[in-house]
């Protein structure tokens, strides 16, 4: 492992101080990326500063959501989707049919508009398409994801049940015919 001068180093703490990026100040001074973090960490740390991970979130950020790709991904979320928040897995899954591409592509172009820096892919599976999206911050944005969803299908005379695996609950379900036909009414067409 190559060592640095002292020298660099505060030049390096300098810059970071001042605003550059990480990657800037690797490359000017020579000097691998992670050394440059490590440096950036422990000097925080001296300082008493706690790390704060940089987030594009809307609501970590206290900024305004984009409105019109919000709510297109809500009722996405509600009718089709659902959200995994374990310690080592975050994630939002749509699953689109995938006869409708268009539906396929607005749901990718939602995600990414909603939450740019999260990492968002597409996965087939038998005559659906599940878009899913990686970040802990889906549940920041939907902290309904079951709580207030229950209280406004109740609201709106749909019936729902809660599905249980291992004794647990872990998902709620709208299958009656005509419950599903009064969510289709008020989340509107998909395609």
């Amino acid at each position: 492992m190559a060592s640095h001068t002292a020298s660099k180093r505060a030049e390096a703490l300098f810059l970071l101080r001042d605003g550059v990026p990480h990657r800037e100040v690797a490359e000017q001074l020579g000097v691998p990326r992670g050394t440059v973090g490590w440096w950036r960490s422990e000097d925080s740390r001296a300082r008493g500063e706690e790390y704060r991970r940089p987030t594009d979130c809307p609501r970590c950020a206290e900024r305004a959501v984009e409105r019109t790709s919000y709510s297109y991904l809500l009722g996405l979320c509600l009718g089709d989707g659902h959200i995994i928040s374990k310690p080592c897995q975050h994630h939002l899954s749509v699953y689109c049919d995938a006869r409708y591409t268009g539906l396929v592509a607005a749901a990718e172009d939602a995600m990414r508009t909603v939450l740019p820096s999260a990492a968002t892919g597409r996965r087939s599976r038998n005559g659906c398409v599940e878009v899913k999206s990686y970040t802990q911050h889906w549940k920041c944005l939907f902290p309904q994801h079951g709580a207030l969803f229950t209280g406004a299908l109740d609201a709106l005379g749909i019936t729902w049940t809660v599905l249980h695996r291992d004794g647990k609950p872990y998902n709620i379900s709208v299958a009656r015919k005509a419950s599903v036909a009064l969510l289709d009414l008020h989340v509107g067409p998909k395609y």
